[in-house]
């Protein structure tokens, strides 16, 4: 069955996020929306510096002798588009890197903020205390929305991948972005992104539109119809990968609803949980305990 492999160590996973940072997303999420009066673009950095992390750590396998490794179970990449702009965000050690490994994420976080997390006593009584957040992707608003340029740089980072990792579950694009493409129509690479492939699939494409307007959150649709009468959300459904049929038993589990064979890997109209939402379904594959063989 195609979309069958488990990301490991020795047959590692390829998720590439194109972050839109143009100048809309310096606006702030409605107050009737998850992320409400925060800056899109702010929102965005931390729920993907959150993912992160939590990956980086879900692949921790401690040793016998006190210490630790981190199992290198996918390839990251995280590529901005904004005015001119395209290419990585990472900064520090990773600067310039398009693609690294977990380990080497875990090792080149940019920064380490501390930040106020809940908690809760032995009387019940709740209190903040400080941990360390680590920080890869800085929030960054201004300029067009190079769309169609971001998904050839993603294309072609997928395609290097796919070539050298043969027997993997095929590489996974996450479009997370606000508006419009201002650079032409991205239909024709989308096509070319499909055709990527590994023996275990074909590439994925997922799109998450995000917005501060009120309105219906149209998550994984099967038909345009469910879709207001907007030609960009039918831009966005046309070029969304079909959700791949082992992993709609997950969303039908997250969503508490039937997700049809068919349904694209799209969300319209979202909001930060929306994003969050499309991370967590695409890292999917990780879905094994870990184990030192792994």
């Amino acid at each position: 069955m195609p979309y069958s492999k488990d990301w490991a160590s020795y047959q590692p996973g390829c998720m590439i996020f194109l972050l839109d940072q143009s100048g809309s997303m310096a606006e702030q999420f409605g107050q009737a929306q998850a992320g409400r009066g925060r800056r899109k673009c702010d929102m965005v950095a931390t729920i993907l510096n959150n993912f992160l992390n939590e990956l980086v750590t879900s692949n921790i396998i401690p040793r016998s002798d006190g210490t630790s490794d981190v199992r290198p179970r996918a390839d990251i990449s995280v590529i901005s588009y904004e005015g001119p702009n395209i290419g990585s965000v990472l900064g520090g050690a990773l600067a310039g890197r398009d693609l690294v490994s977990l380990p080497e994420l875990q090792m080149n976080p940019a920064d380490i903020e501390m930040r106020q997390q809940k908690d809760v006593d032995d009387t019940g009584r709740e209190y903040e205390v400080d941990v360390p957040f680590p920080v890869w992707v800085r929030p960054k608003a201004g300029g067009g929305t190079p769309m169609r340029a971001a998904l050839q740089r993603g294309r072609d980072l997928a395609q290097l991948w796919a070539m050298s990792h043969p027997d993997s579950y095929p590489p996974v694009i996450i479009n997370v972005t606000d508006g419009a493409g201002t650079d032409g129509d991205p239909s024709g690479v989308a096509q070319e992104i499909s055709q990527i492939s590994t023996n275990d699939g074909q590439a994925l494409l997922f799109n998450v539109h995000i917005t501060n307007l009120s309105g219906q959150t149209v998550l994984y649709p099967l038909n345009e119809s469910e879709l207001p009468n907007d030609k960009y959300a039918k831009l966005l459904f046309s070029i969304s990968s079909p959700i791949p049929e082992n992993g709609r038993d997950l969303l039908k589990a997250w969503l508490q609803r039937e997700v049809p064979l068919g349904a694209r890997g799209m969300i319209f109209n979202g909001d930060a949980s929306s994003v969050r939402l499309m991370f967590n379904f695409a890292s999917k594959p990780i879905t094994q305990p870990l184990d030192p063989n792994m």
